[in-house]
């Protein structure tokens, strides 16, 4: 496998964990509201919540990640390098560093591990 290709994978399931992660906790406190005001979901209804609910975080979380790479891009957080313009590294001070990290990982192409 390619290290782009292991890039892109990895910034896949890491998306996908966070989405699951968010997607078990709206979960259980759904569950537990239900449980107290004795209503009943259909099992059925709560996947097709549990999988909408995943999707759209990931979503989110890529955008995040997308804006986050931007703004670090516009104010001078990426070091480059001169003549590719390729992405070498991530100044210490930089916002949401994790989520420029995340971006790069989905993109490694900016990187030049594409």
């Amino acid at each position: 496998m390619k290290p782009g290709d292991r890039m892109r994978l990895t910034g896949g399931f890491i998306v996908l964990g966070i989405g699951l992660a968010v997607t078990e906790i709206e979960t259980v406190i759904i569950t537990a509201a239900l449980h107290v005001f004795s209503f009943a979901v259909s099992p059925v209804l709560f996947g097709a919540f549990g999988m909408a609910t995943t999707i759209l975080v990931g979503w989110w979380v890529r955008l995040d990640a997308e804006k986050a790479f931007e703004w670090a891009d516009r104010h001078g957080f990426l070091d480059r390098e001169e003549e590719t313009s390729r992405v070498i590294a991530v100044r210490q001070h930089c916002p949401k560093p994790w989520l420029v990290a995340l971006h790069l990982q989905l993109h490694p192409e900016l990187t030049g591990h594409a």
